[in-house]
C-alpha cells in the first residue's frame, strides 16, 4: 500500500498526536473549531504519508527537526539521527564543525585548542577554537 509513497516521519507523527489531543479536548470543552482543526490536520497527515513528493516531505521534516531542536537543545530523541552542528559527538573524541565558506560539516579533534583549518572541500582557510 505505502509502496511508491513516503510514508510516516517525525512531522507526520506529531500532527496525529495533536490532532488526537485536539479530539479529545473537544469532547471536554465541544468546541467545534477544535473538531475542524483535528480533522484537518488528520487530513494533512494523511495526504504527506499518501505523498509521491519525497524530496518535499523531506524537506518539511527537516524544518520541523530543526525548530524541535532548537526547543530541546539538540535532544531529538527518536529515528534519523540528526544532531545540531556543532555539537560533539559521544565517545568519539571530535567535534563536527561547519566551514563559514561552503557550509560543509568537518571533524575535528577535541581540545586541540585555537586551530588552523584548511577545508578540503573549498580549500579556504580558518580558525576555530576546539
Amino acid at each position: 500500500m505505502f509502496n511508491g509513497r513516503y510514508g510516516m516521519d517525525e512531522l507526520g507523527r506529531f500532527m496525529l498526536i495533536v490532532s488526537a489531543a485536539l479530539m479529545v479536548l473537544n469532547i471536554f470543552v465541544g468546541i467545534r473549531a477544535l473538531w475542524v482543526a483535528a480533522v484537518i490536520l488528520l487530513i494533512l497527515v494523511y495526504s504527506r504519508a499518501f505523498s509521491r513528493f519525497y524530496d518535499k516531505r523531506r524537506a518539511e521534516n527537516m524544518k520541523y527537526l530543526e525548530m524541535k531542536s532548537k526547543f530541546t537543545s539538540g535532544k531529538t530523541g527518536g529515528a534519523g539521527g540528526f544532531s545540531k552542528p556543532g555539537s560533539k559527538p559521544k565517545n568519539d573524541g571530535k567535534r563536527v564543525l561547519i566551514c563559514p565558506y561552503c557550509k560543509e560539516k568537518l571533524r575535528v579533534p577535541v581540545g586541540a585548542g585555537k586551530i588552523k583549518i584548511n577545508c578540503p572541500h573549498c580549500h579556504n582557510q580558518f580558525e576555530e577554537t576546539v
